[in-house]
């Protein structure tokens, strides 16, 4: 069965071209225009996948890819003609799993919709142990989200459970900027000063934190990274 993938962006022109070329590559497009459409096509089907444009008529695409992200663990691709790293960091920082700057070729479309799903695809073979215990939180290494005894559930995206994972498997041990981009795959051609690690850290401290500000589990080492105690 092909995944199914959810196009949500106002441009009537690239969103058709956009879903031609998913259909060529075997995918199955659903194209909306509008947030307030594709919250109702959302809630009768299932996505793999969703592409999503910030900029749109009505509610924009980031109050979208917030209210998919709180739910569900469906890939995100944000699109945005802007390329500032610091909309790019907020598209990470609400989310998103990867974000693709237009103009964009439809080769480097599919290139990023097949990286994120095989992602999304290893985070659900890999893994041999269930869950893994962290503080008051049961984190469920399937299902990729964080819950308590309370019955509070918390999704995480597929670069989050993938750090927080490698973390969990290693206290102690000091990792790098680079080892952590290495693991959550957010990225490519990063440097040692690249500020999306940072803002991974902070929403996995804002997640599992009782206190992020300051944190007991995922802990900074000033001039070399960060290191996980449970």
């Amino acid at each position: 069965m092909s995944e199914s993938i959810l196009i949500v962006d106002d441009d009537h022109t690239l969103g058709e071209e956009l879903g031609k070329a998913l259909v060529s590559a075997g995918y199955t497009p659903h194209r909306c225009i509008s947030v307030p459409e594709a919250r109702q096509v959302w809630n009768k089907t299932k996505f793999d996948l969703c592409f999503v444009d910030i900029v749109m008529p009505g509610p924009s695409g980031k109050v979208f890819c917030r209210e998919v992200r709180e739910r569900s663990d469906a890939a995100i691709i944000m699109m945005s003609s802007l390329s500032d790293q610091d909309t790019i960091i907020a598209l990470l920082d609400i989310g998103a799993d990867d974000y693709i700057v237009k103009p964009f070729t439809f080769p480097e479309m599919l290139a990023r919709a097949r990286a994120v799903l095989r992602r999304r695809k290893d985070h659900t073979q890999q893994y041999t142990a269930s869950a893994i215990q962290i503080g008051d939180w049961t984190f469920d290494l399937q299902l990729r989200r964080i819950s308590n005894i309370k019955g509070l559930t918390v999704p995480l995206t597929q670069s989050e459970a993938a750090v927080l994972r490698f973390f969990a498997q290693s206290p102690g041990v000091v990792f790098s900027r680079e080892d952590i981009l290495a693991v959550a795959r957010t990225r490519q051609h990063a440097g040692k000063d690249d500020r999306s690690v940072d803002t991974l850290i902070k929403r996995l401290r804002r997640k599992i934190e009782i206190e992020p500000s300051n944190p007991m589990h995922i802990l900074t080492e000033w001039g070399k990274g960060y290191t996980f105690q449970n």
